[in-house]
C-alpha cells in the first residue's frame, strides 16, 4: 500500500509534465509513403536477405552485421565496422522505429528513407561494397530466391526488389511497448516513482523536451552539443580512410577535411560553416538496447550521458554551440531519477533468431555447340526463363548516400553534342552523382533529381561512364 501511495505522490508531482506524454511518444500510424507496403511475404523474404552476406561484394557483410538484433539493430561498437579493409567514423544507429523518421536517415540526414539507405549502404564501398548486376545475379542463382521474387513481383530478382523487400523488413521493426507507452495510455501503476519524477525533470529543469520531442523522442533537427572527440577518430588509419574518402565524395575542400580531429556532421551535406559539429537529434525509444551513444560511441551508459548534459557540454571547437546546452545542476537523486525515465522509453527487446539460408545452384543453359553465331543467338532467345540467366532488367537503383563513394568509370566516352534549350554535363573523370550535384546546384542532396532525370542514359549509378551527357533539371 505503501508504494502505490508514493506512486501516486510521484504521478502527481509529475501532472503538469503529463501532457507530454501523448506529444512525446504516441506513435501515429506508420507513414506508408515512405516504405513499402507491409506485406508478410515481402517481409518474410526481406529477412532473409537482411541477414544474406551475399549481398555484399565478398559476402562477407550482410545488413545484420552493421544493425544486428542482439545490439538493439545497431552493432555494439563506438565505431561501426565496415567492409573488410575499411573501418566508419560514426555510430550505427538503431533500425527500431526508423520507418518513422521524415527527415531523412543517418546521423547527417542524408539518406531520405529506407526505400534510399538501402541500396546506399549496398552500393557504398565501406559498406557492403557490391554493385547493381553482382547482386542480382547473385539472387539469380540461389532457386527459393528466384522464386520468391517469381511469387512476388513476377519476374527475376532486381534491385528495386532487392531493396523493397529490405525496406519492408526494416518497416516492421517497431517497438511502442515501453512502460511511459503504458503510462500514457492509463496504467499509472507501470511506471516507477523513480521514472514519474524523472519525467519532470525531463520536461522541466533538464530542458531535455527542447530536443527530444514527438513520437520518437527527437525533433529530428540538427544540433552541435559539444560531444567530445573519440580518440579512434584520429589513431585509427582505417577510420580516416573511410572518412576522408566519404568527404571527397560529398564535395569537402581537401583543405577542410584534412584539417578536422572529428566528424564535422551536417557539414559534410550542407558544406555551411554554420553546420560544423550538428547531428540529428537521435530518437530516445529503444535506447536501453542500443549503447554506445552519440554519433561517436563516446558514451557507454545513460549516466555518463545525463552528466555530460549535466555539466553543460565540453569544449565547443566548432564555434556552433547550441544555445540550449547549459549546466543544469542536477543532484545526485535528479541525475537517478532522469535515468530511469530514460529507461522507461524502451519497450520489450525485438528477439530475432537468425534465418538459415538458401543455398546457391548452379542453372542449366542451352547451347547449341555447333552453332554459329546468328544461331546461338536465335537459340539463346527462344531459351526458358529456367534454362538461361536473363539479362537484369533495368534498375531504379537509387544510392543515396549522397556521393558517399558513388564510383567512376574509365569507359570510353561518348560523342554528344549539348542540346539547345537545356542544361546538359559531360561526366568527367571522377565524378559522381553527388559531386555532380554540389557542382550544379551546391546541394548534394539533389543528386536524385539527377538520377531521376537520367536514369534511361544509367545502367548503373554506382559506376558512371566518363563521357555520358547527362540533362540537369532546372532549379
Amino acid at each position: 500500500m505503501l508504494t502505490r501511495i508514493l506512486t501516486l505522490v510521484a504521478l502527481t508531482a509529475a501532472s503538469s509534465a503529463a501532457a507530454e506524454a501523448d506529444r512525446i511518444l504516441k506513435l501515429p500510424p506508420l507513414p506508408v509513403s515512405a516504405t513499402p507496403e507491409k506485406d508478410e511475404a515481402m517481409v518474410e523474404l526481406g529477412r532473409l536477405l537482411f541477414f544474406d552476406p551475399r549481398l555484399s561484394g565478398d559476402s562477407s557483410t550482410s545488413c545484420a552485421s552493421c544493425h544486428a538484433p542482439e545490439y538493439g539493430y545497431g552493432d555494439g561498437a563506438e565505431l561501426s565496422r565496415g567492409y573488410p579493409g575499411t573501418k566508419h567514423w560514426r555510430n550505427a544507429q538503431t533500425l527500431v522505429n526508423s520507418a518513422y523518421l521524415t527527415n531523412g536517415l543517418h546521423w547527417d540526414g542524408s539518406v531520405g528513407s529506407l526505400l534510399h539507405q538501402v541500396p546506399g549502404a549496398m552500393g557504398t564501398a565501406f559498406a557492403a561494397n557490391i554493385d547493381v548486376t553482382m547482386a542480382e545475379e547473385r539472387m539469380k542463382q540461389i532457386p527459393e530466391y528466384r522464386n520468391r521474387f517469381l511469387e512476388i513481383w513476377g519476374e527475376d530478382p532486381t534491385i528495386d526488389q532487392i531493396t523493397q523487400a529490405i525496406a519492408a523488413y526494416e518497416h516492421s521493426l517497431v517497438s511502442a511497448d515501453s512502460p511511459f507507452d503504458r503510462f500514457a495510455a492509463g496504467d499509472v501503476f507501470g511506471f516507477s516513482p523513480e521514472a514519474a519524477r524523472g519525467q519532470v525533470i525531463f520536461a522541466g529543469k533538464g530542458n531535455c523536451v527542447s530536443c527530444h520531442n514527438g513520437a520518437l523522442a527527437t525533433d529530428e533537427d540538427f544540433h552541435n552539443t559539444s560531444v567530445p572527440r573519440n580518440p579512434e577518430f584520429l589513431e585509427d588509419p582505417l577510420v580516416q580512410v573511410t572518412f576522408r574518402s566519404a568527404m571527397r565524395g560529398f564535395g569537402v575542400a581537401k583543405e577542410v577535411y584534412e584539417g578536422l580531429d572529428r566528424d564535422p556532421g551536417l557539414y559534410a551535406v550542407t558544406q555551411n560553416d554554420e553546420d560544423m559539429g550538428k547531428f540529428r537529434t537521435p530518437p530516445l525509444r529503444y535506447l536501453t538496447f542500443t549503447a554506445p551513444y552519440m554519433h561517436n560511441g563516446i558514451f557507454y551508459t545513460l549516466d555518463e550521458v545525463v552528466n555530460f548534459y549535466d555539466a553543460g557540454g565540453t569544449e565547443d571547437v566548432f564555434g556552433t554551440k547550441s544555445a540550449m546546452i547549459e549546466p543544469l545542476g542536477l543532484t545526485d537523486q535528479e541525475k537517478s531519477d532522469l535515468v530511469a525515465f530514460l529507461e522507461s522509453l524502451s519497450g520489450t527487446e525485438i528477439v530475432e533468431t537468425y534465418p538459415d539460408l538458401p543455398d546457391y545452384e548452379t542453372v542449366e543453359v542451352a547451347v547449341k555447340t555447333s552453332a554459329g553465331a546468328g544461331d546461338f543467338a536465335a537459340n539463346a532467345s527462344t531459351a526458358t526463363p529456367a534454362a538461361v540467366a536473363e539479362t537484369p532488367a533495368e534498375s531504379s537503383f537509387s544510392s543515396t548516400s549522397a556521393g558517399l563513394v558513388i564510383g567512376m568509370s574509365s569507359g570510353t566516352a561518348p560523342t554528344a553534342e549539348p542540346s539547345s534549350g537545356r542544361r546538359e554535363v559531360i561526366v568527367q573523370v571522377g565524378d559522381n552523382l553527388g559531386i555532380i550535384a554540389q557542382r550544379e546546384y551546391g546541394d548534394v542532396l539533389r543528386y536524385q533529381d539527377i538520377y531521376e532525370a537520367n536514369k534511361d542514359l544509367i545502367s548503373d549509378p554506382s559506376n558512371l561512364a566518363v563521357g555520358t551527357v547527362l540533362v540537369i533539371p532546372e532549379l
